[in-house]
């Protein structure tokens, strides 16, 4: 069975700038949605804190700050996640694992086990999207 390829439900030109160890500042602003990604995070939304929690020792995670100083609001919703465990793209369709599992592949894409997927959706059934394998990257 593939990997599953995590992003979120909805697509966002959210952009965020770090600026501290747990803070970032908006830099382009759209709508939040429940997973942000990009080159320099990996930010979900709190309400997946319990299923993070079954992944100790494929990555670490905290609370973050997200400021937007021109429309006057913080978010403390997201938790930053780091991950341990990266893949390459020919073990994305055989990874040999039957358990909770997540992965980075490159520096901002998400792929989760079958099992991971599934509790992921026992919180939200509809917050986050899960395409197969790489089928969305060609």
């Amino acid at each position: 069975m593939a990997l599953w390829h995590l992003t979120s439900e909805y697509v966002t030109s959210l952009l965020l700038w770090r600026t501290g160890p747990a803070a970032f500042r908006v830099m382009q602003y759209d709508e939040p949605t429940e997973v942000l990604t990009n080159a320099d995070y990996f930010l979900f939304d709190q309400k997946y804190e319990a299923v993070l929690r079954q992944l100790e020792g494929q990555l670490d995670f905290g609370p973050v700050t997200v400021t937007d100083g021109m429309r006057h609001f913080a978010w403390d919703h997201y938790l930053e996640v780091r991950i341990h465990r990266a893949i390459e793209a020919n073990a994305i369709w055989n990874p040999g694992s039957l358990g909770l599992d997540i992965y980075r592949f490159g520096e901002q894409y998400l792929f989760v086990s079958e099992a991971l997927k599934t509790e992921f959706e026992k919180v939200h059934p509809n917050g986050l999207h899960f395409s197969a394998g790489l089928s969305e990257f060609a």
